[in-house]
């Protein structure tokens, strides 16, 4: 009787440890952000281009991205004739998670050396806004709007844009992210303003089309796929609706990713993120992409 009784709370005690270890588990893997590696303007992405995946409320995203000389969207020739030499452009962004599936990212682009016209001032500055349409889940992609407000003054990134994304396991530790979309070539631009000019914000508005102009920034279908290790790495390659990229990123301490690519198998463009969770854990884990 006594080796029964014995083995009987040895099977509960066994029974109980595992249930803990697995509640363990489970606690563990939802007090992790639901964070992503960014596009170069900040965005959950590839390199250039912008993806529907949907961040966990409160992730606050922060980091610097490098546009090469030959592909910059702004201080080139190719982009204003009044310029005469080429510039390439550091971008600087921020990316915060403001409510569920509702996202804001501020970026800041400037030139590397000098200008030919004009004082150099802060730098282009942008605000854009991502809302998820759709989660993911095992039988559709998450499908997410994003859309550049116009206020600005001859923006350089502005990304009006639809996309869908979908994670599919290769295997316990390789995953893949599947992406498409489509980037309005059309844009509300404040022409002829100045930023010292005496004018408000609701001023000179004029529809424009990126395509008149001989450098702009996503106009036309995009996609591109990427192939992630652990989430701790990979490698990925899209199509920016100009150019093939290919690049490879990696991750330290669950929240700095540093990545780098090639731009049309060109020139080479880097960044760095760091990224953490505003909220509480449990909080931030609750939107957390549907597996």
């Amino acid at each position: 009787m006594a080796l029964r009784l014995h083995s009987f709370c040895s099977l509960l005690a066994s029974r109980a440890a595992r249930r803990v270890l697995l509640w363990g588990l489970g606690m563990a893997a939802s007090a992790a952000p639901s964070l992503a590696q960014v596009n170069i303007s900040g965005k959950a992405g590839l390199l250039y281009v912008p993806t529907a995946t949907i961040l966990s409320d409160g992730t606050f995203h922060a980091g610097y991205s490098y546009n090469p000389v030959n592909y910059a969207f702004r201080f080139n020739p190719d982009a204003n004739p009044v310029i005469r030499t080429r510039n390439s452009e550091n971008i600087f962004f921020v990316n915060l998670v403001v409510l569920p599936r509702l996202e804001l990212n501020v970026n800041l682009l400037r030139p590397n050396g000098p200008i030919q016209y004009g004082a150099r001032g802060i730098g282009d500055r942008q605000i854009d806004v991502k809302y998820g349409l759709l989660t993911e889940r095992a039988d559709r992609p998450s499908v997410a709007l994003i859309a550049s407000i116009p206020l600005g003054i001859d923006n350089s990134l502005v990304t009006n844009v639809i996309v869908a994304t979908k994670h599919v396991a290769v295997s316990s530790a390789i995953e893949l992210e599947l992406t498409a979309g489509y980037a309005c070539p059309y844009y509300v631009d404040r022409a002829d303003m100045r930023n010292d000019q005496n004018s408000t914000l609701f001023s000179g508005f004029v529809l424009r089309d990126k395509r008149d102009m001989k450098s702009y920034y996503l106009a036309g279908p995009i996609g591109g796929v990427k192939a992630s290790l652990s989430r701790k790495g990979g490698v990925m390659a899209e199509w920016d609706s100009q150019h093939l990229n290919l690049g490879g990123y990696t991750t330290f301490f669950k929240h700095w990713t540093v990545q780098a690519g090639v731009v049309n198998f060109d020139q080479l463009t880097f960044g760095a993120s760091y990224a953490f969770s505003l909220l509480s854990t449990k909080h931030s884990a609750s939107h957390d992409k549907a597996k």
